[in-house]
């Protein structure tokens, strides 16, 4: 079940767990209200690695903005 929070910037996010992974970590979708999307692999140790990204729903090349260290922060510590 998707789940919204507010970043430091101020803007909402929606986080929304998709798998575990075999390594024991977890692949998540990160959607910014602006449209941006990020599908991002979560290790138990904080680290994240960006599996792909989308705007408005087409695939596109986003740069992760700052304040996804943020949420990833508040995801591992869950």
């Amino acid at each position: 079940m998707p789940d919204t929070m507010e970043v430091y910037t101020g803007i909402e996010v929606t986080v929304e767990h998709v798998s575990t992974l075999a390594n024991g970590g977890a692949r998540f979708n990160i959607t910014a209200e602006d449209g941006r999307k990020w599908q991002i692999d979560l290790t138990r140790g904080g680290e994240m690695e960006v599996v792909t990204t989308w705007r408005d729903g087409a695939l596109a090349d986003l740069d992760v903005p700052d304040w996804l260290d943020d949420v990833t922060a508040r995801l591992v510590q869950q």
